[in-house]
């Protein structure tokens, strides 16, 4: 893998290091890779791929800062309230 520097004020530091993350540059990549995420530029996948954390943790850690790491759009709901609305109707004709 490729690596590139980048140079940050000092400014930066107390802030990094009042993230959780076992040292500077892993701290650096996961806050990276949930603003690329969060920003729609990669996808999750791809997301925890940059961040060195497997699927599932970066998932569990997007959670944790309540960040929504699945769209639910108005689309969904209306597939799954029709959805529901054709359930209940077989339900109801069980019973008639």
């Amino acid at each position: 893998m490729d690596f590139f520097q980048v140079n940050l004020p000092t400014d930066f530091l107390p802030l990094i290091n009042s993230l959780n993350g076992t040292n500077v540059d892993s701290k650096v990549k996961v806050t990276l890779a949930i603003g690329l995420f969060v920003e729609k530029q990669v996808t999750l996948a791809k997301a925890a791929e940059l961040s060195g954390q497997t699927l599932g943790e970066f998932i569990d850690l997007l959670c944790v800062k309540q960040i929504p790491w699945m769209e639910y759009t108005q689309e969904h709901f209306t597939d799954y309230e029709q959805a529901i609305q054709d359930l209940l109707g077989d339900s109801n004709d069980d019973k008639e």
